[in-house]
C-alpha cells in the first residue's frame, strides 16, 4: 500500500455550500465545503457505483442523481438509506490555498 497525495483544486473553487468533483491518482473524489470545512469523499454512490459528478448538494446533504440516495457530507453517513457510509479522505490546504487529498492506494492499482 502507498499513500498518494495530489493537488485537486484551489479552495476558492469550492465556495461554502458547494461541491467540486475531481480525481486523485485516477480515482474520483467529491469535495464539499460545508460549515466552512472542506472534506473529501469517494466520488461515487455505493449503491450502483454511480458518479457523484452530477450529484446535488443542498445544505449538508448530497443526493445521488440515479436513485436519490442521500448522505450527510459533514460525516459521510447515509441519510437514505441509513446503513451506508462514504469513505472519507484526508484533506490538507497549503498556504497558497491549494487543496490536497490523500488516498491509500494498493500497489497493484498503480497505472490503472
Amino acid at each position: 500500500m502507498v499513500l498518494v497525495k495530489e493537488r485537486v483544486c484551489h479552495r476558492d473553487e469550492i465556495w461554502e455550500g458547494e461541491k467540486f468533483f475531481g480525481y486523485v491518482s485516477g480515482k474520483p473524489v467529491v469535495l464539499v465545503n460545508v460549515e466552512e470545512d472542506i472534506k473529501a469523499f469517494q466520488g461515487w454512490c455505493p449503491h450502483q457505483d454511480i458518479s457523484f459528478e452530477d450529484a446535488e448538494l443542498e445544505g449538508c446533504t448530497l443526493s445521488c442523481m440515479a436513485h436519490v440516495w442521500t448522505f450527510d457530507m459533514r460525516t459521510g453517513k447515509g441519510i437514505n438509506p441509513k446503513k451506508t457510509q462514504l469513505q472519507e479522505f484526508p484533506v490538507e490546504i497549503d498556504r497558497e490555498g491549494m487543496v490536497f487529498v490523500t488516498l491509500l492506494e494498493k500497489e497493484t492499482d498503480k497505472g490503472e
